[in-house]
């Protein structure tokens, strides 16, 4: 079994991590938008969308967008305030590895601040590009494992092994994210050039390369001031977009599959749900939803389906 980060066990709010990182959202919303300003489709998935932090990138460009989350109670506490910004969103409770839709039902996806929650990247890649069909656009975002800070640490000690193509298990000892002190967590940072093998052997060609938050260094947010910074970050993005440099990496894919079957254009939710364990047909009656193949039922609660399973 793999093992899943559950937010919803310890009650963590991440809406409030980011109450105090102005530059880096808007570093990240500033090069997304850029690249969904190019696209154009139906069904679109935030994987790891959360609270829709980043809807507001993609939601223009895709007319039927879904968030999905593995966080029951995040979706059901922000659902008002999502769907009053942006009411054609839709949200959902599932595990990546495990998604409830047909097969190539998305024309593209994004997943941002999730990969290093994810320990079998080969394994979720799969299960993606089953849901995403073929010429579809994608967008992966990871922690970078050998950016400028962790390589020049990895020098001062003598520590070449760290620049092996491995993923690094991040300590959890000042980072708590989902977790309560003390508790382990699914934490990685991963090398690019082993993001990049994972991707294209499952079919997703890179189209780009690019870095963000060039600047995310205690010191310099705090005598620079996020205008500064967030200028000379848009300009790194730029200059050093190739680069191994950022903590955070971007990569812009598209998915070559051997069906050349269109995405769904059906705007109505329920028709491209399935079952996520057996892949069965769904019955739906009310806030329930009864699978043909495996006998299993799953409910709407608080306005979110919840697809959960292990």
């Amino acid at each position: 079994m793999i093992e899943v980060s559950n937010y919803d066990f310890f009650d963590y709010d991440y809406s409030q991590y980011w109450k105090v990182r102005q530059y880096e959202d808007s570093s990240e919303k500033h090069l997304l938008g850029r690249i969904f300003n190019r696209k154009k489709g139906a069904w679109f998935i935030d994987i790891g969308g959360s609270y829709g932090r980043l809807t507001s990138t993609y939601y223009n460009s895709y007319s039927n967008p879904v968030i999905l989350d593995y966080s029951l109670r995040t979706l059901q506490k922000n659902y008002a305030i999502i769907k009053k910004r942006f009411p054609n969103i839709e949200m959902i409770a599932a595990n990546a590895y495990h998604m409830p839709f047909r097969d190539n039902t998305y024309d593209g996806g994004l997943m941002v601040r999730v990969l290093h929650h994810i320990s079998e990247p080969g394994e979720y890649y799969k299960e993606l590009k089953r849901v995403m069909h073929n010429d579809s656009s994608y967008v992966q975002e990871f922690a970078n494992k050998v950016n400028l800070k962790a390589s020049l640490r990895a020098i001062f000690h003598l520590n070449f092994k760290f620049f092996s193509k491995d993923p690094y298990q991040q300590p959890t000892s000042k980072n708590f994210e989902g977790t309560e002190t003390g508790e382990e967590a699914i934490f990685f940072n991963y090398h690019p050039a082993y993001v990049k093998k994972a991707l294209i052997s499952n079919g997703f060609n890179i189209k780009s390369k690019s870095g963000c938050s060039y600047l995310r260094i205690p010191i310099l947010k705090k005598l620079l001031g996020d205008s500064l910074l967030l200028k000379l970050e848009y300009l790194f993005q730029k200059l050093l977009k190739t680069t191994n440099l950022p903590p955070s990496v971007v990569f812009e894919t598209s998915l070559k599959k051997k069906t050349s079957k269109q995405s769904c254009t059906d705007k109505n939710l329920r028709k491209i749900l399935v079952c996520p364990k057996c892949f069965g047909e769904l019955t739906f009656k009310g806030d329930t939803a009864h699978c043909s193949g495996c006998n299993k039922t799953y409910v709407k609660e608080e306005h979110i389906w919840d697809f959960r399973i292990d």
